[in-house]
């Protein structure tokens, strides 16, 4: 079930996913740390990892990491951004991540509806 590029998509069960897209400050072990502390806060709220992507090349703009989750339904999604476990690790995301974009699947595209399409990197 395909729409357009940068649209989440709903996992073939139906869970929903977020998809979050992390640029490192360069401290890697901090960086694992941060993602670790977040796939620990899953279970939860009946969260999965569904996958992470590594970059394949060093483009400066691309992010350092592509993790995506899956969720239930929107009050899992909900009570996992707003875990008062997952807010703790403020000081560690400040020293781990640069910046970061988290994107989900509650709104998606209709067909015919044009997307927002966010180039992060300069094509060839």
């Amino acid at each position: 079930m395909s729409h357009a590029a940068s649209v989440v998509l709903m996992a073939e069960d139906d869970r929903i996913e977020l998809t979050y897209r992390l640029w490192s400050t360069g401290a890697d072990e901090s960086f694992e740390e941060y993602i670790d502390h977040l796939r620990s806060l899953l279970p939860r709220h009946r969260g999965l990892m569904e996958r992470r992507v590594r970059p394949v090349d060093d483009a400066l703009t691309a992010p350092d990491a592509l993790v995506v989750f899956s969720f239930p339904n929107v009050p899992s999604i909900d009570g996992f951004l707003r875990d008062p476990l997952r807010a703790d690790v403020q000081e560690l995301a400040g020293r781990a991540i640069l910046r970061s974009l988290i994107t989900d699947g509650r709104h998606r595209a209709a067909n015919d509806a044009d997307a927002d399409v966010v180039l992060l990197r300069e094509t060839e």
